[in-house]
Order: C-alpha cells, then structure tokens, then sequence
C-alpha cells in the first residue's frame, strides 16, 4: 500500500507552461482521504515551494535545494551547508565563463550579482526570494547549495570545468539541462527521501517516486515505485521501474490515479 508520494517539480509535476495542473487540488484531497501523504522534491528552496503549495495545502513535506534543505512535519529535518570559501572558489571559477550566471543559496533567499531585469525576473521564477549584492564573494551568510544557470554551454562545464576542480569536495550535478547545481558531498534528493522515509519508518514498497532528469536519480532507486517521466532523457529510464506519461500529460497525476488511489 502506497503511504507517501514524492514528486519533483520541473517537467515532472509541472506542465509544460510551468504551472500545477488544474486538477492537482482536488487529487490532494482524494489523497489525505487515504492518510497519503506528499512530498515535494526540488532544486528549488524552501520559500519558493511553500509559497506555491501552502495556498492548496499547507503541511507538506519538502526535499529543497536537491536534497540540501529537507522539511518534515513542518520541522527541518537536515541542512547541508557548504563552506563559504568553498562557495567562493565555485564563483570565481564560474567568473571564467561570461555565459555562467551564479546564484548563492541561502536559507532564506538568493543571492545574485547584477543582471539584467529580464534574467533577474527569470531567476525569480525559482528564487522567489532573490537578492543582488556587488560581490558574492564577500557575501557572509550560510549558503547551502550553489546553482549555475547557462542557456549554452551547461553540459561541457559541468564535464569539464565544475567536476573535475570540485568533484572530490563537493557533489556536482545537472538539474534540468541548463543548470548545474553543487552541494556537498553525499547531499542529494535521495538522502533527502532517506530521512523522511526513516521517520515514518517506510518501506520501499510503500513509497512512490516521480523524476525525469539526473538529480532525481538516487531517489528513484530508493523506492520500487519508481517512475521516470516519458519525457525525460532515454537513457534515465534505467533508473526507474515505470515510466510515466510525460509532463504535458500530466503524467504524474494518472500514474498516482492507478497505483495509490485506483
């Protein structure tokens, strides 16, 4: 019997206009009717996801920042920071490439250098807290993961620039084809799942899992319900035990309609 969903946010929850499905609400209800409980996995922080998903729930769970942050019956259950010098080193690598746009995440927001008002609105979408200081390097704050956003160039520097320099300290990765998010080492959505499983004392067989990119990849295989999006890259169906319809489908919401509530 399936006791908790966990679902990722972009091309998999999320149309592909980036909005929650219209009939998600009423699946949310149909799900509490059944003590099933939510959970939603994300590189996006905390305050965004809450500020998306308290107006049709409040309690979730939430796996942020790829499994940096994680809330569990509205209390913070893990936090992973990076070390601030470590960070740094990550800004002034990321400095080399003029097509890099950097975001320090901190608990409460993001912190940017100048950008231009359309990237600034853009990076708003995911860090509804965001704000721009003159120099991240300087930045004193506690920073718990670092994401890098850019249109051309994100697989080549993720293989060729961020893991090799970074690799060894930190745990590097893409999320979603044009970013590539560092955290430390052994930080992921899957230890995220890991805590919350433990604290309701789950099993594989009763948890359910939807990803489609390569930050989902350790959660998909802690579960056996696993799911892989259709329209994710072929080759992270070997993560998975299902596939799911794709996003545009709302893919998500059939596969739970058959398994946890048929």
């Amino acid at each position: 019997m399936i006791k908790l969903i966990v679902t990722d946010m972009d091309d998999t929850l999320l149309d592909e206009n980036k909005e929650i499905p219209a009939e998600f609400p009423e699946m949310l209800e149909e799900l509490k009717a059944k003590n099933i409980r939510l959970a939603i996995a994300s590189g996006r922080p905390y305050y965004t996801l809450r500020s998306l998903f308290d107006p049709l729930t409040p309690g979730l769970s939430y796996i942020c920042e790829n499994g940096a942050f994680v809330v569990h019956n509205d209390e913070v259950v893990y936090k992973s920071l990076v070390e601030n010098q470590l960070a740094y080193d990550v800004v002034q690598t990321s400095r080399l490439n003029s097509d890099d746009f950097l975001i320090l995440c901190g608990l409460n927001s993001g912190y940017i250098e100048p950008v231009a008002k359309e990237m600034y609105d853009f990076f708003k979408i995911y860090y509804s807290n965001l704000e721009i200081v003159d120099d991240l390097t300087k930045l004193a704050k506690e920073i718990n993961k670092v994401t890098i956003y850019n249109k051309k160039d994100t697989i080549k520097n993720l293989e060729y620039v961020f893991k090799p320099k970074f690799a060894d300290a930190l745990h590097v990765v893409s999320s979603g084809g044009v970013w590539i998010d560092i955290m430390n080492k052994g930080v992921n959505k899957g230890h995220g799942l890991k805590r919350i499983m433990q604290a309701e004392g789950l099993q594989r067989n009763e948890v359910m899992v939807f990803g489609d990119y390569y930050n989902d990849v350790e959660m998909l295989q802690e579960v056996e319900y696993s799911f892989v999006m259709e329209n994710a890259p072929y080759d992270m169906r070997q993560y998975g035990n299902y596939v799911a319809a794709s996003n545009k489908e709302h893919g998500v919401l059939k596969a739970i309609r058959t398994y946890a509530l048929g």
